[in-house]
C-alpha cells in the first residue's frame, strides 16, 4: 500500500454572506427575470428559424431543428413554472392576516 501524499494547495474559502438587511451587490430580482424573459424570447426565435429554414429546404439537419424546438419548449415550461410558483407565493402573501 502506497501512502498518502500530502495535499497541495487549499482551495480558497467561501466568500461571506452579505448581513442581513444589506441588499448584495449586483443585479436584482426584476433584472434577472427580464434576462430570464429575454432567453426564452431568443430560444423561441431561433426555434422558429430553425424550423422556417428546415420547412423551406435550406436545411436538411432534422436534429438540430428538433433540438431548438424542444430547447424552446422547455424553455418556456420553465418560465411558466417560475410564473406560478410567484403567483402562488404573491397569493399567499395576500392571505397573510396583519
Amino acid at each position: 500500500m502506497e501512502p498518502l501524499a500530502p495535499l497541495g494547495t487549499l482551495p480558497a474559502p467561501i466568500a461571506p454572506i452579505a448581513p442581513a438587511g444589506q441588499a448584495p451587490a449586483g443585479e436584482g430580482f426584476a433584472a434577472t427575470l427580464k434576462d430570464a424573459l429575454a432567453e426564452v424570447i431568443k430560444t423561441q426565435a431561433a426555434a422558429d428559424a430553425a424550423t422556417k429554414s428546415f420547412a423551406s429546404g435550406q436545411s436538411t439537419d432534422v436534429a438540430a431543428t428538433m433540438i431548438a424546438v424542444e430547447r424552446a419548449s422547455i424553455t418556456l415550461q420553465l418560465m411558466l413554472q417560475i410564473r406560478n410558483h410567484l403567483l402562488e407565493a404573491y397569493q399567499e402573501i395576500q392571505r397573510l392576516q396583519v
